[in-house]
């Protein structure tokens, strides 16, 4: 047994000790007139308030609601030392009495999140506490009369005899009592104005008791300010009674009510879901419904890109852990991450309600998810070949400059030089001969030139030789010695090549500017489907993907293929690019 469930039990004993304590007081009291059913009714109700409190304390360890219910139960047993037949232990019973209806509303005020969330709740109550523990205290030591029966003691407490100034502590307590059920009632109102339909759903029964009790409290608050000093009328006090004595049992209804509600609206759901084929909105609105939340979403786990999508494929944003308005509970089946539900965070009430409901319709939520991975994965696509359309036109750009600034102008200055020794040739032979000479070395150069260029297009040894080949000839152009490992002999279908080839180039040629690299290695393996590509440094590390144009070309092209670009590259380690490429 855990500490705070022994710790409880002892409680709750305490709670019957004092049930049985307040039923020998009133069978003992000399001024009780109602003996029989007050002996019943009154450990009842504290019975009801620390017994049904302590559950809930139970239940919801971290939930201060069960905790104030139990201080009610006990508060209403000290309230109870008005039966004692001692004057000073009458008079506390007295003193205390109204300790009860002040941790009511602390309670009302804290249902269900079991805090005080407004600054209004937490003045109303403080001033109530001090209503209780001060401004009384004048009214007892000044001699005030402490009503009651003709036969019951008198005020023990009395220093003094001066029972008008007494009167006047009396009246400026009762009319801070009043004022203070008022405000309550205010706030019971807007608190259930503001709160969500979940939330109203839950809250029902316990807040509509407590506001019957409030306006039964003000009435007899009403009565007595107006009163001569005789009686308060019995029809409010016995109204009041009733509805205090009802609040315990009101949070029981309300648990009941919602466990009744979970299972019916499960029920509904999978009828529902077998009855027809339900997807997109209409899923969303099953859920909505089975849940009593409009404001319901849905996302979808999509494993390609690892992070949550909307029906249309769209990333989202799922909610902060530290929300206090939204909540997620995230859906699996068969062990995977299927889907998250976006709800109220009312809901966190009945986790288990939220669970049965996504459980039901696990089977849809697969089915969303799926379409949605489909068109992330084609919204994917579409992005990546627009910008591998780009990058097309770049390097297009980039290679009529290269062949403006770099071929061309050779194979122009070679036409010239021809020209001139055209013209020689006759007068000056030698010279003519010198002039050609030197026409042949720009020939040489703007052919090598184009071969760079078609290299860096689409090398011819890829073609030819396959890639291993090409490999072998990256490698042997790196500034630092590279190691070819595992490539297959087998050829590779000629884009899987191709990209292939660019990732090995593309990171050798970042390795050569960035990493300060001692060696690389570079591996390409066939594994289920796929043809892996491993490029990896020991360089300084740091390498990031999204600074440079480089990585996200790469990944653009490797994404036109329904690949995928990962870089591992922490500080001071070096660089692991890997690549998977659909070869099947």
């Amino acid at each position: 047994m855990s500490s705070l469930r022994a710790a409880l039990f002892a409680l709750f004993a305490a709670a019957l000790a004092l049930g049985a304590v307040m039923v020998a007081m009133v069978l003992a009291s000399d001024h009780e007139d109602a003996q029989t059913a007050t002996a019943i009714l009154g450990p009842f109700i504290g019975l009801s308030f620390s017994g049904i409190g302590i559950f809930a304390w139970l239940r919801r360890p971290h939930n201060r609601f069960g905790a104030l219910m139990t201080a009610v139960g006990f508060a209403w047993f000290v309230s109870g030392l008005t039966e004692a037949n001692d004057a000073w232990v009458y008079t506390l019973g007295v003193y205390l009495g109204p300790l009860y209806l002040v941790l009511v509303g602390h309670m009302l005020l804290a249902f269900p999140a079991g805090r005080l969330e407004t600054t209004q709740a937490r003045t109303l109550i403080a001033i109530g506490y001090l209503d209780v523990f001060f401004v009384q205290v004048p009214f007892f030591l000044l001699g005030g009369d402490i009503g009651g029966p003709a036969n019951a003691p008198r005020n023990a407490w009395a220093l003094t005899d001066a029972p008008d100034s007494a009167q006047v502590f009396s009246a400026v307590a009762r009319l801070v009592g009043a004022a203070l059920i008022v405000w309550l009632a205010v706030q019971l109102f807007e608190k259930r104005r503001a709160a969500s339909p979940p939330q109203r759903r839950a809250m029902a029964p316990v807040l509509w008791t407590g506001l019957a009790l409030m306006v039964a409290l003000a009435v007899a608050a009403g009565a007595d300010i107006f009163s001569d000093g005789g009686p308060v009328v019995s029809g409010p006090s016995l109204g009041s009674l009733i509805a205090f004595a009802a609040l315990p049992w009101a949070f029981v209804i309300g648990l009941l009510r919602t466990r009744y509600s979970r299972a019916g609206a499960v029920g509904d759901l999978v009828e529902r879901l077998n009855a027809q084929g339900i997807e997109g909105e209409s899923l969303r609105d099953a859920l909505s419904d089975a849940l009593g939340d409009r404001s319901l979403t849905l996302a979808f786990w999509s494993r390609g890109s690892e992070r949550y999508v909307d029906a249309q494929g769209q990333p989202v944003e799922l909610p902060p852990t530290s929300s206090r308005s939204r909540a997620v509970t995230e859906i699996e089946r068969e062990g995977l991450r299927v889907a998250a539900i976006v709800h109220d965070a009312a809901l966190l009430d009945e986790p288990g309600l939220v669970r049965a409901a996504g459980a039901a319709a696990a089977l849809a939520l697969e089915n969303e998810r799926l379409e949605a991975e489909l068109k992330a994965r084609v919204a994917e696509l579409q992005v990546s070949r627009a910008k591998v359309i780009e990058v097309g036109m770049a390097e297009r750009r980039a290679l009529e400059r290269n062949l403006h600034d770099g071929a061309q102008q050779r194979l122009v200055a070679l036409s010239l030089q021809l020209g001139l020794a055209r013209s020689k040739l006759r007068e000056s032979p030698d010279v003519a001969e010198r002039i050609l000479d030197g026409a042949r070395v720009e020939l040489a150069n703007a052919l090598e030139e184009l071969r760079e260029l078609a290299r860096g297009i689409h090398p011819a040894v890829l073609t030819d030789r396959g890639l291993p080949a090409a490999l072998e000839a990256l490698a042997g152009r790196a500034p630092v010695p590279v190691e070819i490992e595992g490539v297959p002999d087998a050829r590779l279908p000629m884009p899987v090549e191709a990209v292939a080839y660019f990732v090995v180039s593309e990171s050798l040629a970042n390795m050569a500017k960035y990493a300060d690299a001692e060696y690389a290695t570079v591996r390409v393996l066939r594994e289920n489907g796929y043809a892996v590509v491993e490029i990896e440094d020991n360089g300084i590390g740091g390498a990031d993907p999204s600074a440079g144009t480089g990585l996200r070309g790469l990944a653009d092209r490797l994404a036109a293929l329904d690949g995928r670009l990962e870089v591992d590259s922490p500080l001071g380690v070096g660089t692991t690019v890997r690549a998977r490429i659909p070869c099947a």
